[in-house]
């Protein structure tokens, strides 16, 4: 996940992942699917009825898809559509949904090139008219109010508070983001490693920044029980800097045993040669780490480092089924494994739970209504679940996530327990727990 803005995600550590409970709904029974106790079943997958909707045939349901396919950073944001290629195949393969296969054209795959999502989402509007956006991963969102007024159900890659505009928004982990509260992953990591000094350096822009308060603010409420501090803070980073010296000295003087960064790859690894060289052996924790390419070129520089993931980890064992599907379909449609693509891959698996949920007889608001009444979506075992009835305004009660560490070049697994990849905390913990709760 090479881009800046994700980072942010981690300073709450808001997994956006709950519990198994929460409410029901359903709509018309005559002509739709049940959402019984927030799940739907694939029962009614080969029927057909006539539907009359924009980007549906009695063969297909064409959707359209926004990425910085061209960004300042480089950033591979197109594997997206490697993700949803894959979806799509997979169930195309199986005999589509209610007779139709799903579609994402050549032509209704639009480059925003970071300056330009308004447009881009305003032509996907008027010239696409699809059934869906699916396959959302863009620096920034400013056409999210387009597709909000017009109900289009949308599915992409949540990394900007522009997720939370309206309902028919579905982020691939959930909709909200919380990017100052504090939360107990770190100060829980800091325990487990016997780290007392803690730095944390951000970019002088408002969700890096924001990201390095929401540390600042964990540590202010669970650093007492880890017996952990912050004891470096910097926020003035210009992005792009390529001199950390300075910092590094500052890490060093102050006894520093754990980094943490609101930064992207580059940055990272600025600081992990930086660290090198004035020999400040202490790990980093990376939010945006898990990334092969990273690690192939430059593992040795952050061995030892600890990567966050909200999803399980495709190294973890025994694979969910989900990441074996996963796994699967992407090397059969030639895609690039990762985060984005698997972005991409849960933003297609909800837009068919959705078309489940509404039932034959389908239609855009059918779709937005049903999936809100999905209380604990999980891509068959790749998240700890997340709960469309709360998901798009507030955190759950139970705050999931996984770390893996850097071993070797390959990303291994931490803190599990047999069957269950993530450590979850509950959300507002007076104190920080002995043991984190394992889930799967």
């Amino acid at each position: 996940m090479p881009a800046l803005l994700a980072l942010s995600v981690l300073a709450a550590a808001c997994g956006n992942a709950g519990d198994d409970e929460g409410a029901s709904g359903s709509t018309d029974d005559s002509t739709s699917a049940t959402v019984a106790g927030g799940e739907v079943s694939d029962a009614r997958d080969g029927e057909f009825v006539e539907v009359d909707q924009p980007g549906v045939t009695d063969d297909t349901i064409t959707v359209s898809g926004v990425a910085s396919v061209t960004n300042p950073l480089g950033a591979p944001y197109v594997q997206v559509w490697d993700g949803v290629d894959a979806y799509f195949a997979m169930v195309n393969d199986a005999g589509g949904i209610y007779q139709r296969e799903l579609v994402l054209p050549e032509d209704h795959r639009h480059d925003d090139q970071f300056a330009q999502n308004q447009t881009e989402v305003q032509r996907i509007i008027t010239r696409d008219d699809p059934f869906a956006v699916v396959g959302v991963a863009t620096l920034n969102f400013a056409g999210a109010d387009l597709l909000v007024d017009e109900n289009i159900p949308t599915f992409g890659w949540n990394i900007q508070q522009e997720w939370q505009n309206g309902p028919n928004l579905f982020g691939e982990k959930g909709s909200y983001l919380d990017f100052t509260g504090g939360g107990p992953l770190l100060p829980f990591l800091a325990r487990e490693l016997g780290a007392h000094k803690v730095a944390v350096l951000a970019y002088n822009v408002p969700q890096s920044s924001d990201c390095l308060t929401g540390i600042e603010n964990s540590f202010a409420e669970y650093g007492d029980d880890a017996d952990a501090e912050i004891a470096f803070s910097d926020s003035s980073l210009a992005y792009g800097t390529s001199d950390l010296s300075v910092q590094v000295q500052q890490m060093r003087d102050a006894d520093v045993d754990l980094v943490t960064t609101c930064m992207d790859t580059n940055g990272v690894t600025t600081l992990a040669r930086e660290m090198r060289r004035q020999q400040l052996d202490a790990p980093q924790y990376l939010p945006n780490g898990y990334d092969y390419d990273l690690i192939a070129d430059f593992g040795d520089l952050f061995e030892g480092s600890y990567v966050l993931t909200q999803f399980a980890p495709f190294e973890f064992e025994p694979q969910p089924a989900g990441i074996q599907d996963y796994l699967e379909w992407i090397d059969r449609t030639g895609g690039t494994v990762g985060e984005l693509s698997l972005a991409g891959w849960l933003s297609a698996a909800q837009l068919v739970t959705g078309l489940r949920a509404a039932g034959p007889d389908f239609s855009r608001a059918a779709v937005v209504d049903g999936l809100n009444a999905v209380t604990d979506f999980d891509g068959d075992g790749i998240l700890p679940g997340t709960d469309w009835t709360i998901a798009h305004d507030s955190d759950p009660d139970r705050l999931c996530d996984a770390v893996s560490q850097v071993r070797d070049g390959e990303f291994v697994p931490q803190f599990t327990a047999e069957g269950r990849p993530f450590i979850c905390f509950e959300n507002g913990a007076p104190s920080l727990p002995d043991e984190p709760i394992h889930q799967a």
